[in-house]
């Protein structure tokens, strides 16, 4: 007998969207656009001939049909994955060894906190981080993988955007609130936390106009450790809404200042002449899913970090 369904993409679409309340996430997660995923859900709201999403400021909330529809949706997901789990020659493979060069930083603060999903969702792989400041060697294989930071142009690699980042002072509300800290130019040499580089200071600084005025005395430490130093009230750290999204979401940090850079950001790179494995596609789009989240969360969070700007203090 002939199943009346509707599309199976549109399903993919509508669950995603369901499960992550946002059609950016589920763009993210299924590797497409947020306007194929908006399409979709016409599509299937068309078919099914009722409304399944309320779009509101913050997003899309699901109507009482659409809750009642995605329950039943997921599980169809469910039970598919895990026939197909059952009799695929996936299962008897060998588990595929991906190594990952990783600076400590993204490692310490964001990775390996969420390590534990990409794991179990990509049981053949077998993932080994090799965390360290130096830029891996792809010619050498001494990495198959890596995660980057910068603008995105380094000789003999293929590279490409995860996200672009806002960097910006961090600090604990309690730091702000003692000091009495209101603008950059209230800001104490003492207080700025340097990384080893220290070339990210001298950045910000000079977008803030007070290149000129202030030069960091903070401790000199590596960026996984300034930002506990600043959740401890201890100055300023320099960092990202992905490297401090977590204690941003959670209140240990504030943004209290509109002044970043913006010419940065997370690539995802591997050697130009070596071709992308399923191993190296899975946790690519792992990544992109998961710094979504973050982001998102962030937003949500703190929304005057969404519309943080470059721009000059007076």
């Amino acid at each position: 007998m002939a199943r009346n369904l509707p599309s199976l993409n549109a399903l993919k679409a509508f669950e995603a969207a369901a499960r992550h309340a946002s059609f950016t996430l589920a763009a993210a997660e299924l590797n497409v656009t947020h306007a194929a995923i908006s399409r979709h859900v016409r599509e299937l709201e068309g078919w099914l001939g009722t409304k399944l999403f309320l779009r509101t400021g913050r997003g899309v909330e699901l109507t009482e049909r659409g809750k009642d529809y995605v329950a039943d949706v997921t599980r169809g997901f469910d039970v598919l994955a895990a026939a197909t789990d059952r009799i695929s020659s996936r299962r008897r493979r060998r588990r595929q060894q991906l190594v990952v060069s990783v600076e400590p930083s993204f490692a310490a603060l964001w990775l390996v906190p969420r390590l534990g999903r990409f794991t179990a969702a990509n049981a053949e792989t077998e993932l080994v981080l090799d965390s360290t400041n130096r830029l891996a060697d792809f010619a050498r294989n001494e990495a198959d993988v890596g995660i980057r930071y910068g603008r995105g142009a380094w000789n003999g690699v293929a590279s490409e955007l995860l996200t672009k980042t806002n960097m910006t002072p961090v600090a604990s509300p309690a730091l702000l609130r003692d000091k009495g800290i209101r603008s950059p130019a209230d800001l104490s040499p003492g207080l700025l936390l340097q990384e080893e580089t220290r070339r990210y200071w001298s950045e910000w600084l000079n977008a803030a106009g007070l290149a000129d005025r202030v030069v960091p005395e903070g401790a000199t430490l590596g960026l996984h450790l300034t930002i506990p130093a600043a959740e401890a009230g201890q100055g300023f750290a320099l960092a990202d809404e992905v490297i401090a999204g977590d204690a941003l979401v959670g209140g240990r940090l504030v943004r209290p200042f509109a002044v970043a850079i913006q010419s940065y950001g997370y690539y995802f790179v591997r050697g130009s002449d070596r071709k992308e494995n399923k191993a190296m596609t899975a946790f690519r789009l792992w990544l992109k899913t998961e710094i979504a989240h973050t982001l998102d969360a962030v937003q949500k969070a703190v929304p005057e970090a969404a519309s943080t700007r470059p721009r000059r203090a007076k």
